[in-house]
This record gives structure tokens, C-alpha cells and sequence, in this order.
């Protein structure tokens, strides 16, 4: 599901719960941030928010979030610079933080991992079931090891699943299925 076609999950609001994880959710365009908490709340996560890079700082060492959902393109300071902040404070290291930004070129996932630490950095539009899966499982205090494990074994298992079709029918693979061909041969 993508974040455009869950119009119908923000139909409902949901109570903020006392044992549900608590998402930093860091954006500077407001109807994003509605959209976002609402999905966020929909889905049983607490969410507070920020628009501005000085903002989000504060909070995340004021209120120490489960996680924080991060824009890189902000007006006072890049989202970069605020995970950077964070990673390098021994108080927020630990913190997970998932970039959320349209910036899709390699460079720019580069540098959310190298220059800022961040955890993750998912490109906006993006696929509600993969952000929900991963901050489902930082919310169960499962690492980032153990996530990447877990995504592995499914890579595993789809790369296995392509040899039992291959032996069904190899023409099948080829034309059909050519989405599966390219991403499970990387």
C-alpha cells in the first residue's frame, strides 16, 4: 500500500495509548505531518511532532521518541545535520531514525547513512507495509541486525521460490514475473 492510496485508514482516529511506541515525526510541510500522524496514530503508535530542524532536537532529547521519522529538506537545518546532532550525542545515539525524504539519488542515501548515522532512509512516496514493518520492529525493541536479518531470510526465501517457478516453467519467469527476475538476482 502506498502513502496516497491509505485514504481510507485516516478516516478513523485512534486514542494515544500508554504502552504504544512513540514516533518524533519531523516534517516542515503540514498536510504531510496531518497525513503521517494520522497514519502513524491509525496504526497504535503515539506520534508528537516537530517542523523545523531546532524543534525536532529538542524534543527527541526532551521526550526520547522509540523512534524518529525524519524530512532531510528543512528550512533552518537539514535533517542530515539533526541526525548527525543526535548520533553524536551519547544521550540520543542509540536513538533509531529513519530518513523520509523524496531524495532518491545515491548520494543522497549515501549520505544519510555515512555523513548523518541514520538507520534507515526511505523515498518518499513510499510503501506504507515496508515503513510500518520496520518501525513495527524497532517498536518491539529489535535491532537493526536483526531486522536486516529478517529481510534477508525473505530475500532467501523469494530467491528459492524463483527456482521452483524457474523448474515449473522457465518462460514463466521470463515474461511474467520479470520484476522478480531483476530483484531477486542482486
Amino acid at each position: 500500500m502506498n502513502v496516497l492510496e491509505s485514504e481510507s485508514v485516516l478516516k478513523s482516529e485512534s486514542v494515544e495509548k500508554k504502552d504504544a511506541a512513540n514516533i518524533l515525526l519531523v516534517d516542515d510541510e503540514p498536510d504531510f505531518l496531518l497525513v503521517m500522524e494520522k497514519l502513524l496514530k491509525k496504526h497504535g503508535y503515539n506520534v508528537s511532532e516537530a517542523t523545523n530542524g531546532m524543534s525536532a532536537l529538542k524534543k527527541a532529547k526532551q521526550d526520547r521518541p522509540d523512534a524518529v521519522l525524519l524530512d532531510v529538506m528543512m528550512g533552518d537545518m537539514s535533517g542530515w545535520d539533526v541526525c548527525r546532532d543526535l548520533k553524536n550525542n551519547p544521550a540520543t545515539k542509540d536513538m533509531p531514525i529513519i530518513m523520509l525524504t523524496v531524495m532518491a539519488e545515491d548520494d543522497s542515501i549515501k549520505r544519510s547513512f555515512e555523513y548523518a548515522g541514520a538507520d534507515w532512509h526511505i523515498t518518499k512516496p513510499f510503501d506504507t507495509d515496508a515503513l510500518f514493518f520496520i518501525l513495527d520492529m524497532m517498536a518491539k525493541g529489535e535491532g537493526k541486525s536483526e531486522i536486516e536479518r529478517k529481510i534477508a531470510k525473505m530475500v532467501d526465501r523469494d530467491k528459492k521460490m524463483r527456482k521452483v517457478l524457474e523448474m515449473i516453467n522457465p518462460k514463466l519467469i521470463e515474461h511474467k514475473y520479470d520484476f522478480l527476475k531483476s530483484n531477486l538476482e542482486k
